[in-house]
């Protein structure tokens, strides 16, 4: 057994040279932001004070000082919102260098907050890979997640805990690592992406309920009265205006005037009523496929960051080898899918953005007034929501692999933080040979412990039909080095370097039997639950050895133990 010396030194003093910066600049913005508040704060009372005195007290110098005042309070204004959304950048900024921080020293309480436990709660896992998740420690408050994340968006979270959970299949592994290792350099790039996933995270509607939308039948398609009446009523409406103006202005007919405005409130009452009692479903349909204007475009801003992805002409510039060759094709299906062509994604949502500012106007106050006799005449939603339709007819067969893609994107960027934190950690190699299935490691350690305290092992698990047999007193290391040993092939399946010297192993599936509990509201106690655990293992690894494409391997600690207690004594 070797001690580990610490390895990702570098990007520590990197990521906290980049705090102290952004702390810096965070302390000089809010004096001015605070300097910017005062002015506007005397302005506005100067201004009117100087209305009140010139207005009410006779003093007509007074009046446009008060109106120089009130401009001047304007210009604060405006000068002082650039200053408020540096802010606003730069606290994001620092909440990402923080978690690239807390990461390398394994501070879990930072990592693990109320919002991504949630999140993470509500990924849907198979029974077997749940199980090994909280037996090995891959999700959960101290985890391989949250030392490998930093998504923040649905889709990425939901990705990358599928891979860290799901089978280590070579072939994916393989594809992943070169999009890794090809974006590990690319500091500046992924750290604007981390904050830009972070704003989309933080203003976003939810990209399930979007995609359950679009991929859904068309509301307004099978109530096409409404598109009809929206466009009579309309016409109606202009009729009446001109037969007001016609009357008043031109006739001098009451009658022709009394007529215009009296069809005029019947449309305008026929459509207030339709708004409030058929048009519920519509503004549903509004809260999610447009939650507001803003989030339309903070989607479009996280799609359109994979036009900073290299391409194949970058590759054949930089005389790249095959392995980044390969990982820029990986990430070529990435761009392809969210930047190039007419129907990727970045494209989809700025097509949506149009519709969006038109919806918007029932959600501004400054617009409101415009939007309620645009209502009240002509069915203002019901055009917007027809516009929307069309938009989801376009796009929605593409639309569940733009958030598909996109939580691949993600967590490709994740695990690229990882390699490049840690240059000493290995790149696993996957044995082909279906005669080698026996997972190889030299200096294999635990991830999730600090470098300075991480101790390593030589350890060889397989071939199948063995057993490894641990020993050892109590605290000795046993399950740390059995769970160092699951949680590497987990981070192997990702793409992701190990936490090792050399580490080698076939397309393999994790199974466990560690951390099981009874169930006394069923009647199960907690021999019977371990004998439980077992058979689903047990079912699982024939399945697997009939698919002869991976094998299992199987992790148990103190397997069926059983202990009763009587007269105080153990036995």
């Amino acid at each position: 057994m070797t001690a580990n010396p610490s390895h990702a030194g570098e990007a520590l003093g990197r990521y906290r040279e980049h705090l102290a910066e952004i702390q810096t600049e965070r302390d000089q913005l809010k004096v001015r932001d605070r300097t910017y508040g005062t002015i506007r704060v005397v302005l506005f009372l100067l201004a009117l004070l100087f209305w009140l005195v010139g207005y009410y007290g006779d003093i007509t110098i007074a009046q446009p000082i008060g109106w120089a005042a009130f401009i001047g309070f304007i210009v604060a204004v405006v000068l002082n919102e650039p200053v408020r959304d540096r802010l606003d950048a730069l606290r994001r900024e620092r909440s990402v260098f923080r978690r690239l921080v807390a990461r390398i020293e394994r501070d879990w309480d930072r990592l693990a907050t109320t919002s991504l436990s949630r999140q993470l709660g509500e990924v849907e896992l198979p029974a077997g890979q749940r199980d090994a998740a909280a037996d090995l420690d891959l999700l959960g408050r101290a985890s391989l997640f949250h030392l490998v994340s930093m998504t923040a968006t649905t889709p990425g979270i939901r990705t990358l805990a599928s891979w860290l959970t799901g089978p280590a299949i070579a072939s994916d592994a393989i594809e992943r690592t070169k999009a890794i290792e090809t974006l590990a350099p690319l500091r500046e790039e992924r750290l604007r992406f981390y904050v830009t996933a972070r704003k989309v995270a933080e203003s976003s509607g939810d990209p399930d309920r979007f995609t359950h939308w679009a991929t859904g039948p068309r509301w307004l398609a099978s109530r096409k009265w409404l598109s009809g009446w929206a466009n009579v009523s309309a016409i109606l409406a202009i009729v009446f205006v001109i037969s007001m103006v016609l009357g008043f202005l031109v006739l001098g007919s009451a009658t022709w005037f009394k007529v215009g405005l009296f069809g005029l409130l019947g449309v305008g009452i026929i459509n207030v009523t339709l708004t409030g009692v058929a048009l519920g479903p519509a503004h549903a349909i509004f809260s999610i496929a447009m939650a507001s204007r803003g989030a339309v475009d903070d989607y479009r801003e996280l799609f359109a960051a994979a036009e900073r992805l290299p391409t194949d002409k970058d590759a054949n510039n930089n005389n790249t080898g095959n392995n980044d060759a390969g990982g820029i094709a990986h990430l070529r299906k990435i761009r392809e899918t969210l930047v190039a062509g007419p129907r990727s994604a970045a494209a989809g949502m700025l097509a949506l953005q149009k519709v969006a500012a038109a919806g918007a106007l029932r959600q501004s106050a400054a617009t409101f007034l415009i939007y309620l006799p645009l209502q009240a005449f002509a069915l203002w939603d019901i055009r917007v929501l027809k516009r929307l339709e069309q938009w989801q007819e376009n796009y929605s067969d593409v639309v569940a692999g733009w958030f598909e893609s996109l939580g691949q994107f993600e967590s490709l960027m994740s695990l690229a933080a990882l390699r490049d934190e840690y240059p000493s950690w290995t790149t696993p190699e996957w044995k082909n040979d279906s005669s080698d299935r026996s997972v190889e490691a030299i200096e294999i350690g635990h991830p999730l412990l600090p470098d300075e305290v991480r101790v390593r092992n030589d350890v060889t698990v397989g071939p199948p039909g063995t057993l490894l047999l641990v020993t050892g007193s109590n605290m000795s290391g046993k399950s740390t080095m059995l769970r160092s040993i699951g949680l590497n092939v987990a981070l192997a399946g990702t793409g992701a370097p190990v936490c090792a010297t050399r580490f080698a192993l076939p397309s393999i599936e994790l199974a466990t039997s560690i951390r099981v509990s009874d169930n006394l509201s069923e009647g199960v106690s907690f021999y019977m639950a371990e004998l439980h655990r077992l058979k689903q293992v047990v079912d699982h690894a024939r399945q697997l050895a009939e698919k002869k494409t991976e094998c299992c391997c199987f992790y148990s600690t103190k397997s069926c133990k059983a202990r009763t207690v009587a007269n105080g004594k153990s036995q």
